[in-house]
């Protein structure tokens, strides 16, 4: 009855994870795809860290709850204006400035209003949505971590973020092949990533070029 009980309270906190990350997509304008990619790919990067890395202790279970953490890591975004989120041309340093706050707000909005019974996945939720811009290096935002000051779960969805960023078409760009995404990464053109981190994406480049195929955006 235990095990039950827990799988009905889990299979409830995906329906309101995914219904939370749909809003999102669907105020930015963005694809479905995006968010199923998202957890896809912070999921197959992690397991090669696990692999790789077993001093970040990952575990299967704490991969499923960062896949579904994931999900949320741009609900702050539901909090910037629509002038600044879809415009279709390269923003102000002003508004610039105003789209780095999703992080801050996706922070805010999970820890006041979003409820959900597994306090593991809300707290990665957290950690994501604020920390998913921080750099390696400590030139990523909002609070300038460094190294491993920056928790894995979000230096994964960081890495992953910035891949499906840069194979997805938006507003002011088009998309870009896998094989030129996984080279601009490798060369630090998105910033600073951990080696171990980058080691761990080499290992997977072939999976994650399945993933974008298999979830690749309609036109």
């Amino acid at each position: 009855m235990l095990r039950q009980q827990t799988k009905k309270l889990n299979h409830v906190n995906e329906i309101l994870i995914d219904s939370l990350s749909n809003l999102v997509e669907f105020r930015n304008m963005e694809s479905k795809r995006h968010i199923k990619r998202i957890r896809e790919y912070s999921m197959c990067l992690g397991k090669s860290v696990m692999k790789l890395y077993p001093e970040y202790e990952l575990t299967p279970e704490k991969l499923m709850q960062i896949g579904w953490a994931s999900s949320l890591h741009d609900i702050g975004k539901i909090a910037i204006p629509d002038s600044i989120i879809l415009k279709p041309a390269k923003l102000t340093a002003d508004e610039f400035e105003l789209i780095k706050s999703h992080t801050t707000k996706g922070a805010e909005i999970i820890q006041q209003r979003v409820r959900l019974n597994d306090r593991a996945i809300f707290d990665y939720a957290y950690d994501i949505a604020r920390h998913h811009h921080e750099k390696y290096d400590g030139k990523g935002y909002p609070d300038g971590l460094k190294g491993d000051e920056i928790s894995i779960a979000a230096q994964i969805v960081s890495l992953v973020d910035v891949y499906d960023a840069l194979t997805s078409k938006r507003v002011y760009k088009t998309a870009y092949e896998s094989d030129k995404a996984y080279q601009m990464i490798l060369n630090g053109h998105s910033g600073t990533f951990s080696p171990k981190l980058l080691k761990a994406f080499t290992e997977v480049k072939p999976s994650f070029e399945h993933l974008l195929d298999m979830y690749h955006d309609e036109e």
